[in-house]
């Protein structure tokens, strides 16, 4: 009886997994990250001040708009699936212990191979920091829904990130916003034909008037 049990706690989690994956394989997550990146880098652009009011505002209405698109676009093919969610708690303290050792990386890392006490020296590693603290969520995306691309991601986001810094001069901040363009771009592109190949895979299923 017991290994029936355990069998029927590996198929339930089988099963959770391959819901999980079908939810994300819409694209539009992508497409929403995207968005909120673009909106990240203009509003770098235009007023660095007002980026967190703005990115605040950008998630917590655009991810509604998200939702609604997925009532009208994902659930009628796939059918409706609500994600257990992580305690919030739990989520939070892993948040904070991973940007702090991100930014204890990239304090290491400036250390290491310049003046410390250069401004400079923060503006060139700022794009660094960027693309290890985005990583972080992106991996934890691909962990969740199970596709490599989120992972992908992720080792990009780190790569340009580290580009950044070792061919940047530390003139300004200009850095970060080259990062931030060049993680949306290539989401969207990957949102975007991940909805095509999803729409054309998943037709909506036509009910037989009796």
């Amino acid at each position: 009886m017991m290994e029936a049990a355990v069998a029927g706690d590996m198929d339930i989690a089988e099963l959770d997994r391959r819901a999980r994956t079908a939810g994300y394989a819409d694209g539009l997550l992508e497409l929403f990250a995207s968005a909120v990146l673009l909106t990240l880098a203009l509003g770098w652009i235009a007023n660095p001040g007002f980026v967190g009011i703005l990115a605040a505002f950008v998630v917590l209405y655009g991810w509604k708009a998200v939702e609604r698109i997925k009532a009208r676009v994902t659930y009628p093919r796939i059918g409706y699936f609500r994600e257990r969610a992580d305690d919030p708690e739990t989520t939070a303290r892993g948040i904070l212990l991973y940007i702090g050792g991100a930014l204890v990386l990239v304090v290491g890392v400036v250390w290491l191979s310049g003046d410390i006490a250069d401004p400079a020296e923060w503006r060139r590693a700022a794009p660094l920091l960027s693309g290890i603290s985005l990583a972080g969520g992106f991996w934890y995306l691909g962990e969740q829904s199970g596709l490599a691309r989120h992972r992908l991601v992720a080792v990009g986001s780190v790569l340009g990130g580290a580009a950044l810094w070792l061919f940047g001069s530390g003139d300004d901040y200009s850095g970060v916003v080259l990062h931030l363009i060049g993680l949306a771009v290539p989401l969207s592109l990957l949102g975007a034909w991940s909805l095509w190949h999803f729409l054309r895979s998943h037709p909506v299923r036509q009910t037989e008037e009796q």
